[in-house]
């Protein structure tokens, strides 16, 4: 669902946003020295669990790399099985747990009490926010020393409201685990202040997935001969400021979590441009849709 803000009587409205709090700090995993050991080279450890520390016990250990330039972390499913005293790791796989910002919203589909193992059998399931949430439940079961993938089912809320739908994950030809992709991306959005210079207008869409697909959604409230695009970007913060003489700017930085930044951002573009009574008029911080 699209959410776009149209104002046509500017000076009625007082600046806005949406302030994101910080995510909770996630507490280092207690594991094995040999666990940590088998990271894939520059991740650290973000989840453990084992089925205890019986010959043949399962064990599974998530490892996640340092967040990219877009602030994406990236995560390995690494499987253990515990032979003469110690977890040796089986297989890896980076296609089954969902990336930092892999879902609708781009907040972690991924938390350390997701995964539950016991013997033999390995449970995860992940979710995505929203008023009614995505969820997608993968099971592993090892079987003749094999692990295979018994389920891989993906419930589906479209901008996290309304009724799911839920399909079956494609499995491997080989039914391997280590051959099974959950199909996990990173969604593209683009949020978009525009102004209408005629009639005094702004808008703020949150779920364009190109230029043009945004224009394409305004096309009954605005057109390129009538607007302009003040600011277009994704993840982060955008600010409307106003100056005295009507005149508008706008601003966005990257850190959805800081509303401050943007107005600042903002209103600096005002006076450099010699405007007076420079005022913040809406500034929106959101990620994903």
């Amino acid at each position: 669902m699209t959410r776009i803000f149209q104002v046509v009587a500017l000076g009625l409205l007082v600046s806005s946003g949406l302030a994101l709090a910080a995510p909770p700090v996630r507490p280092a995993p207690d594991a094995p020295a040999e666990i940590a050991s088998a990271a894939p080279a520059g991740s650290s450890l973000l989840a453990y669990e084992s089925s205890g520390a019986q010959p043949d016990a399962d064990a599974v250990a998530v490892f996640e790399t340092p967040a990219d330039k877009d602030g994406t972390q990236y995560r390995t499913l690494t499987i253990f099985q515990r032979k003469d005293g110690k977890f040796v790791p089986i297989l890896s796989s980076d296609k089954i747990i969902g990336c930092s910002r892999c879902t609708q919203f781009h907040d972690d589909p991924f938390w350390p009490d997701n995964v539950k193992v016991t013997p033999a059998r390995i449970e995860i399931n992940q979710g995505d926010g929203g008023e009614t949430s995505s969820e997608t439940g993968i099971l592993l079961i090892r079987r003749s020393g094999d692990w295979k993938v018994a389920r891989a089912v993906r419930s589906f809320v479209d901008g996290g409201r309304g009724p799911a739908k839920a399909s079956n994950l494609p499995l491997p030809a080989s039914g391997l685990a280590k051959d099974f992709d959950a199909k996990w991306s990173v969604p593209f959005y683009l949020n978009t202040l525009m102004v209408n210079n005629r009639t005094g207008a702004f808008m703020l869409t949150h779920r364009g997935t190109s230029p043009d697909q945004v224009w394409e959604t305004l096309k009954d409230d605005c057109n390129k001969q009538d607007c302009t695009i003040l600011v277009q970007q994704q993840d982060g913060c955008i600010s409307l400021v106003k100056d005295g003489k009507g005149r508008f700017f706008g601003a966005g930085i990257p850190n959805s979590r800081d509303k401050k930044a943007a107005i600042s951002k903002a209103t600096d573009a005002c006076t450099a441009a010699g405007g007076q009574q420079c005022e913040a008029i809406r500034t929106d911080c959101t990620r994903g849709i």
